[in-house]
């Protein structure tokens, strides 16, 4: 097993470079290549940024044999971005293994009103910890071996682990959580 396992994309430089490249290259084609003024090429440049760049990251959590880290970014496209260039404070919370009570593997499905949301249903860890309040992690598109690994650092922690959907079973098995959950019998989620 891993020294940490990772949920989610952490910030990396190459994403960020390549996207402020990309920017700029695309300011610069929208712009004429300097057939316009500077300063369109500017508001470009900067209306492709505040585009972009939010997009190359968003929130994580990891865990190790002690403890859990999440690491939050505002849903703000604007915030998220000062909070990438460090102008803002990004959320990082630290939960200790052993604070936690419970633990949950839950996959709801994400109510679509429009033909053309494409956005994908909810898997997520629900810790119960012992103070009494409840911390949702997502695991988004998590592989079994990655589900595992986790679940058997709780359990080793004494955490009651609980999988009442059987979602670690069908990762197991390879199948795919949408067509499992979206059949008739499930339409309660």
């Amino acid at each position: 097993m891993k020294d940490r396992i990772i949920v989610g994309t952490p910030v990396k430089l190459s994403h960020v470079l390549i996207g402020i490249i990309v920017v700029i290259f695309l300011s610069l084609f929208l712009t004429g290549f300097g057939y316009q003024p500077w300063w369109l090429f500017l508001i470009v440049l900067i209306l492709g940024v505040f585009v972009t760049l939010p997009t190359c990251f968003s929130s994580y959590w990891q865990i190790d044999s002690k403890n859990i880290t999440s690491i939050t970014y505002d849903s703000n496209d604007a915030l998220k971005l000062l909070q990438l260039l460090g102008l803002r404070k990004k959320d990082k919370q630290i939960i200790n293994l052993s604070e936690i009570k419970n633990a949950s593997v839950v996959y709801r499905k994400n109510l679509r009103l429009s033909p053309v949301d494409f956005n994908p249903d909810y898997l997520d860890l629900i810790l119960d910890l012992n103070k009494g309040t409840k911390v949702t992690l997502s695991l988004g598109s998590i592989d079994y071996q990655k589900l595992d690994s986790i679940l058997t650092l709780l359990e080793d922690k004494d955490t009651a682990v609980h999988d009442k959907q059987g979602v670690q079973q069908l990762l197991k098995e390879n199948k795919n959580l949408f067509n499992h959950f979206h059949r008739k019998e499930w339409t309660s989620l």
